[in-house]
Formats: C-alpha cells, sequence, structure tokens
C-alpha cells in the first residue's frame, strides 16, 4: 500500500469512511474497549504451517509500513478473574502445541474475532495489583 492510498484511506479516528477507526480491525474487537490484542507464542505456533508464513509474512508486511513506534516492547501478565494467574504458555519450549478443533467441531460464538485474548487498559492491571 503507497504513502499517498494509505494516508487518503486511513482519516482521523472517529471520521467516517476513516479505515483507522471503522476498518476490519476495529471491528474484529467487538464492542471491548480493549487497546491491545495479545497471542500467546504456543498459540501461533499450534497453527498450520501454511498459516504461521502468512501471518509471519503479514507481521513483515505492517514493520515495513509503519514506523518503529508503532512496535514498542510489552510485558505481558496473565490476569484470570481479576487476578494474577499462572501462565502456562510462557513455557512454550516444553509444551505440546493445542491441537486443531477437527473439522465441522463446534465452537463458541465469536462475532468479533478480536474479542476475549486481550489487556484491556491500566485500569486491570491495578485491579489485579490489589
Amino acid at each position: 500500500m503507497s504513502s499517498e492510498s494509505h494516508a487518503a484511506t486511513v482519516t482521523e479516528p472517529g471520521r467516517p469512511g476513516s479505515t483507522y477507526s471503522d476498518g476490519p480491525a476495529w471491528h474484529a474487537f467487538g464492542l471491548s474497549r480493549a487497546a491491545y490484542h495479545v497471542v500467546p507464542r504456543r498459540t501461533l505456533q499450534s497453527m498450520p504451517v501454511g498459516w504461521q508464513t502468512r501471518f509471519v509474512a503479514l507481521m513483515e508486511e505492517a514493520r515495513a509500513a509503519l514506523p518503529d513506534e508503532a512496535f514498542p516492547e510489552y510485558q505481558v501478565i496473565r490476569i484470570e478473574g481479576g487476578r494474577f494467574a499462572s501462565d502456562p504458555n510462557r513455557r512454550y519450549r516444553h509444551a505440546a502445541p493445542f491441537p486443531l478443533r477437527p473439522a465441522g467441531a463446534e465452537q463458541a460464538s465469536q462475532v468479533a474475532p478480536l474479542s476475549g485474548a486481550f489487556v484491556n487498559t491500566d485500569t486491570q492491571f491495578e485491579q489485579a495489583r490489589r
């Protein structure tokens, strides 16, 4: 995507026609107010190789198109029920891959594909520290 076409489609947040605040990624978060989407390495490595290849290519494309500050370093802390929780995914080298669902298997209704596995804001962190 050229800089000119990108600027033409990504207008100020909240403006009609903005791919930033009315595009597919925006809608994939659903009604959540999540600022981040976190996917464990173990989850990514559990997907078929073709999917992993596409994911890595998309991340390479994003890194080539966006400035370095779009990719800061973070530390992730698992929270369950509002409290810090042990994270079995941090030991990805010693854990088995997640099994793929069998074809046609029921899955939880997921209207917004990016909702669920996210870090919301500092509010959750403050609640977890109590």
